[in-house]
């Protein structure tokens, strides 16, 4: 289980951006704050539903709160993935494979249809939604583990300027168990 969220958080890095509507393309903002509810449907057509909140910081700074069903932290700058599980009393951190490019996933997404946009990126497609704002309102794509993953986003704030880096890290107890992987 921890390894599917590991591998579709890192997969949020990628494409989880608050997206401004010009001009048929899409450009990142300097940061973005909302609630999620995401949903991960496995082939068998059984489904996984996890709510929180997100934060985002441009280039590539993120974090997930998860709230439900179980506590966790999710954070990353692009290199580095952070999750801190409050059921384990554990923290596990990795190192990204490859650096995310989160502004070329942006720059390549083609408008399909009115506020529809489809990219293609490291052999994944991308289905972005926005509203009439241009403001993110859901991200859906097919991980690894062929899963159905959609993230719908409600109350999307942009931000005019970067959040402090220190609001996107993520912060555990002393006495839980560090893995590094």
């Amino acid at each position: 289980m921890v390894s599917k969220i590991v591998f579709t958080v890192a997969m949020f890095v990628c494409v989880t951006v608050d997206l401004l509507f010009a001009s048929q393309r899409l450009t990142l903002p300097e940061g973005f704050e909302a609630r999620f509810v995401q949903y991960v449907t496995n082939p068998d057509n059984k489904r996984l539903v996890y709510e929180g909140s997100v934060a985002f910081a441009a280039p590539s700074s993120i974090k997930w709160r998860y709230e439900k069903p179980t506590r966790k932290e999710v954070c990353s700058d692009g290199e580095m993935l952070q999750i801190v599980d409050y059921d384990l009393e554990q923290v596990s951190l990795y190192r990204m494979k490859k650096r995310l490019e989160l502004a070329e996933i942006v720059r390549s997404a083609v408008a399909k249809e009115k506020n529809i946009y489809v990219t293609r990126y490291e052999g994944k497609t991308y289905t972005l939604r926005v509203d009439e704002e241009g403001r993110l309102e859901s991200l859906a794509y097919y991980d690894d583990l062929d899963n159905k993953v959609q993230i719908s986003f409600k109350n999307m704030r942009y931000l005019r300027s970067p959040l402090p880096a220190a609001s996107l890290e993520c912060r555990h107890p002393k006495a839980f168990d560090v893995i590094r992987g």
